[in-house]
C-alpha cells in the first residue's frame, strides 16, 4: 500500500516562528532532527537547498540527481522529493512563502527559469565563493533577532536569487526572453487551474493573447505545445497520486476530473508510455 504523501507547511519544521513567512535551516540540522523528512513529500512554499558538502542523490518528480558541493536545488510548491544523503551532509534549506517576496518583487518570481517549470533543470552548480558566504549571511540574519529582520533576509534571498539567475542565464543561455515571462504565467496558471481548465483558449484569453501566439511561444522556448505542457503537467500529477496514495486508478482519474475512467488510461499510456497499473507495478519512487 502506498501511504498518503505528507505536504509540509512552514509551521510542520522545527522551531519555526508562528506567522514568519520565511524559514532557514542548516541541512545537516534538518536531516537529523525532523524524521522522515528523506523520504517522498511535497511544500507548500518554494525551497532553495544549498550543498556546501557531502554526496547523495535527490530525486524531483520523478527524476534523481547526484548530490555534490556547491550545488543549488531549486522546488516549487507542489513538487515531490525526497532524498539519500551522505552521512557528511552539510549545507541550509532556505524555505519561503511566495506572498513574502512578491511583497515587493511582484511578478519577478514568475520569470525566474529554475522555477515554475517542469522543463527546466532545478539545479544549478555555483562555483563562486562569494555565493557560500551570502548563504552564510542569510542564515546569521535568519537566526539574529535585529530590527527590520525579515527585510534584510528578503534582501537577501533576493540578491540569491538574482545571482543565481545570471548564472543560469550563462549556463543555459538563450532563455532570457520577453517570451519567457509569458510562458511563466502559463505555468503558473496551469499550476492553479490544470485540474479544472483543459483549454488553452481560456488560457491564452487570461493571458491576453491568442492560442497561436501562446502555442508559438511555448514550442519555441520548449519545444512543446501548450496543450502538451497541461497534459504533462496532468501527467505527473497522475504519477504523483499512483506512487504515494492507495487510491485506485478509476479514483485517481475522477480526482484528474476524467469522467470516464477508460479515457483517463487511455490518456495516460498516450503520454505516459504505460499504463497507470504498469506505472504503479514498477514502484517508481
Amino acid at each position: 500500500m502506498h501511504p498518503e504523501l505528507p505536504t509540509y507547511n512552514l509551521r510542520a519544521f522545527p522551531h519555526h516562528e508562528p506567522e514568519a513567512p520565511f524559514y532557514m535551516t542548516r541541512l545537516e540540522e534538518l536531516v537529523r532532527d525532523f524524521k522522515g523528512i528523506d523520504r517522498s513529500h511535497s511544500h507548500t512554499f518554494y525551497l532553495l537547498m544549498w550543498i556546501v558538502a557531502g554526496t547523495g542523490k535527490h530525486t524531483i518528480d520523478f527524476r534523481t540527481y547526484d548530490v555534490g558541493p556547491r550545488q543549488l536545488y531549486f522546488l516549487t510548491p507542489g513538487q515531490v522529493h525526497s532524498w539519500e544523503l551522505s552521512a557528511d551532509i552539510r549545507g541550509y534549506n532556505l524555505f519561503f512563502e511566495p506572498g513574502y517576496f512578491r511583497s515587493r518583487f511582484s511578478s519577478r518570481l514568475f520569470s525566474y527559469p529554475f522555477f515554475h517549470s517542469h522543463q527546466h533543470r532545478p539545479l544549478l552548480d555555483m562555483p563562486d565563493p562569494a555565493f557560500e558566504t551570502l548563504y552564510d549571511l542569510a542564515f546569521a540574519e535568519y537566526r539574529s533577532q535585529a530590527p527590520q529582520r525579515q527585510e534584510v533576509f528578503l534582501s537577501y534571498l533576493h540578491i540569491i536569487l538574482e545571482k543565481a539567475n545570471r548564472t543560469y542565464q550563462q549556463t543555459w543561455p538563450g532563455e532570457a526572453t520577453p517570451s519567457y515571462d509569458r510562458l511563466r504565467q502559463y505555468e503558473e496558471l496551469l499550476e492553479q487551474q490544470f485540474l479544472t481548465v483543459r483549454e488553452v483558449k481560456t488560457y491564452a484569453d487570461q493571458l491576453n493573447v491568442t492560442p497561436n501566439h501562446l502555442n508559438h511561444i511555448c514550442k519555441k522556448l520548449l519545444g512543446k505545445t501548450a496543450s502538451q505542457l497541461l497534459y504533462d503537467r496532468l501527467v505527473i500529477e497522475a504519477k504523483r497520486l499512483l506512487t504515494h496514495t492507495a487510491m485506485s486508478v478509476k479514483e485517481i482519474g475522477y480526482l484528474l476530473h476524467f469522467e470516464d475512467p477508460s479515457y483517463f488510461v487511455r490518456f495516460f499510456r498516450t503520454h505516459a508510455g504505460l499504463t497507470p497499473l504498469e506505472f504503479r507495478a514498477g514502484d517508481h519512487h
